[in-house]
């Protein structure tokens, strides 16, 4: 038996987003406090802007990378989480939205990730562990984010290149 996930294209180009009101309340939740981190320039935060150059001998050059993109980098950021939590309780979304929702649980996760000091070994902190919660959102963004990439590469031609390649 397969069971349908959580998002489902729909003919008129949105998507069905079938998710528990408690999940859309913790997606709501965790993106808004996301956005302040941001802008606090709070260590869990630095996987949101890697660097371009490593090493002290090219800090010049990674200064002035930081100075080209990071206005972007934090305007896209806030951009996702802000229509995340603008449509977290939708029924439908836009293909611009979902992109958003991706954008924004990928964010999460990072953040979420680099906080656990999450590695591929790890295992889930034991009941009544402080990291417990944080661990249960890690693992939940990560299920949705899989959930959106999995319906979108449906969307994908099953045969070469897509159709509209170069």
């Amino acid at each position: 038996m397969v069971f349908a996930g959580p998002f489902k294209r729909r003919r008129d180009g949105r998507y069905t987003v079938r998710l528990d009101p408690n999940v859309r309340t913790v997606l709501a939740s965790v993106a808004g406090q996301l956005g302040p981190m941001i802008d606090e320039d709070d260590v869990d935060t630095t996987r949101l802007f890697p660097p371009a150059y490593l090493g002290g001998d090219q800090a010049r050059e990674e200064a002035g990378y930081r100075d080209l993109v990071d206005g972007a980098l934090r305007n896209h950021h806030h951009r996702a989480l802000d229509i995340l939590v603008d449509t977290a309780s939708a029924e439908t979304l836009s293909p611009e939205e979902l992109a958003a929702w991706l954008s924004a649980v990928g964010s999460i996760r990072l953040v979420l990730g680099t906080r656990l000091d999450v590695t591929e070994e790890m295992v889930p902190p034991p009941p009544g562990d402080p990291a417990e919660a944080e661990f249960a959102v890690y693992e939940l963004v990560g299920e949705i984010q899989a959930a959106i990439v999995d319906v979108l590469a449906s969307e994908l031609p099953d045969e070469g290149a897509p159709e509209s390649a170069l």
